[in-house]
């Protein structure tokens, strides 16, 4: 089987830290080209890669290279524009986390995708650890018995990000869309993916920007954040979302808040017959009528390499993605609908 051409848009941290090594490294892949809107840095990266080309945009790659496959790595607000350019191409597509702005824009790429050969991945990179899918699976098996009842939190003390992701434009939302989309999506998926019914949303700016106090962790935090305007999202999101099959999800997802740092990835899950927790992964059950908890010691795996290695799978073997672009779809919904329920100050009913 010939090797799967790939180039990689979008040369950030995102892509030096998970996708550009672990594309090199895969048997199955050459790595062919980068492409970035700072075209230094794109040569500075391609010089890191022996063989591979540098370009200045997505078009000029696209149209330049014999290419499979695409990463994109970009900023929130380009994502769905270059995964239709992408598709437009021919090019199966792995596209970061959020998926898209807004409903409008997964909509267009939904359709895009269904009416194209090529399929799109949304980089959802926590399903794919193996804790996570022993939940996924024990759940699906039925032997929790119906799941009525998530909560999640990924909640930074004092966290917010360097550069643009505090700029509403590029990023369309602070630590919900950032950080919080992960614990959001983990737990939809491993819920069995219920249809959403109802939303109570609320996205606080209280406490940030907060200042260079460098004694907490992720306080590194550029001098153009504090100007005017640099900051315009929320730094606390909270959600009350309601399923159509009974089930209830709580999220809570901050880069600033007065608490106890606890920026893990948590999820429990409580049903009928049984309940799990993710970190540390435990189960909750009834054994002959005496409440049993078994916490799991599960190898860690590098999360990132599988979600390149089940891409790269896709993209040969031609099979919808585990994180498909419908699916993303649904999450860009929830996180709509937890906005449009702050900002309106009301349910959101789907």
């Amino acid at each position: 089987m010939k090797k799967v051409k790939v180039g990689v848009v979008g040369i950030g941290s995102i892509a030096h830290m998970f996708h550009l090594d672990n594309y090199r490294d895969h048997p199955a892949v050459e790595l062919v080209a980068v492409a970035d809107i700072d075209k230094e840095r794109a040569i500075s990266t391609a010089a890191e890669y022996d063989g591979i080309v540098a370009y200045g945009s997505a078009k000029e790659m696209f149209e330049a290279e014999d290419l499979d496959a695409v990463s994109i790595c970009t900023f929130n607000n380009s994502h769905v524009e270059l995964a239709l350019l992408a598709l437009q191409h021919g090019l199966d597509v792995l596209l970061e986390k959020p998926m898209a702005m807004n409903m409008e824009e997964a909509e267009s790429l939904k359709a895009a995708e269904s009416a194209s050969d090529n399929l799109v991945m949304i980089g959802m990179s926590h399903r794919y650890r193996n804790d996570s899918q022993i939940i996924q699976r024990t759940v699906e098996s039925g032997e929790l018995g119906h799941i009525y009842f998530a909560k999640t939190k990924i909640l930074r003390r004092r966290g917010v990000p360097v550069g643009w992701f505090t700029d509403n434009q590029y990023s369309g939302g602070g630590p919900m869309k950032d950080i919080g989309v992960h614990v959001l999506d983990l737990a939809w998926w491993m819920m069995g993916k219920p249809e959403p019914d109802k939303v109570v949303g609320k996205l606080f700016r209280e406490i940030a920007p907060y200042g260079d106090d460098a004694s907490f962790p992720y306080a590194a935090y550029s001098k153009e954040n504090k100007e005017e305007g640099l900051y315009n999202v929320e730094d606390l999101g909270v959600a009350f979302i309601t399923f159509k099959n009974g089930a209830v999800l709580t999220v809570e997802a901050s880069w600033a808040i007065n608490g106890s740092q606890d920026d893990a990835v948590k999820v429990e899950l409580f049903g009928t017959k049984g309940g799990a927790t993710l970190e540390p992964l435990t189960l909750f059950r009834d054994t002959g009528g005496i409440p049993v908890e078994h916490t799991l010691g599960v190898p860690e795996t590098d999360f990132y390499k599988k979600e390149i290695g089940h891409f790269i799978e896709c993209v040969q073997q031609r099979k919808k993605p585990l994180s498909d672009v419908e699916q993303g779809a649904t999450v860009t919904s929830l996180l709509e609908a937890i906005r449009i329920s702050s900002e309106s100050n009301d349910i959101f009913k789907f």
